[in-house]
């Protein structure tokens, strides 16, 4: 029994070793989710629903007949439109300690996004990957179709 603790105890040590303190902070929640739509989380897929916590190196995820929209907690706002696949790389937002960040990566389908704090107060730290090239973001609305 003292051993089989002991094992137990050791692999929730390491497996939450391997995420920094940052990593393991929700970061924001899903508002409205419909059709396919999913949170690929260390290995998993969760069916993404409204009130579902996001958290840093989540990837974003919806089908043919999915669409999903978040709120991230400096108030942007990104909504996935179907076949779309977002990964969120970054997300720092400390405004007290001046730790702001954020890089997106979009790798397929139609994505919506509304800049939120991090944009306003630190406009060069926030950063949307896809495929082909690298946006900074100033402070704006945008809408994107990443085409296989």
């Amino acid at each position: 029994m003292r051993i089989s603790l002991l094992v137990i105890c050791t692999l929730l040590a390491v497996a939450t070793s391997a995420y920094s303190e940052e990593e393991l902070r929700p970061i924001g929640i899903v508002k409205v989710a419909t059709g396919d739509a999913a949170i690929l989380r260390n290995s998993q897929r969760l069916a993404a629903k409204p009130g579902h916590q996001l958290y840093q190196k989540d990837i974003l995820s919806t089908g043919p007949a999915g669409k999903m929209s978040v709120i991230l907690r400096d108030d942007t706002i990104i909504a996935l439109g179907s076949s779309s696949e977002l990964h969120i790389v970054k997300f720092d937002f400390e405004p007290s300690r001046q730790n702001l960040g954020m890089v997106l990566r979009v790798t397929r389908g139609i994505m919506g996004y509304r800049s939120g704090r991090i944009a306003k107060l630190s406009p060069s730290s926030v950063h949307i990957e896809t495929p082909k090239a690298t946006l900074g973001i100033r402070g704006t609305y945008l809408m994107m179709r990443i085409m296989p």
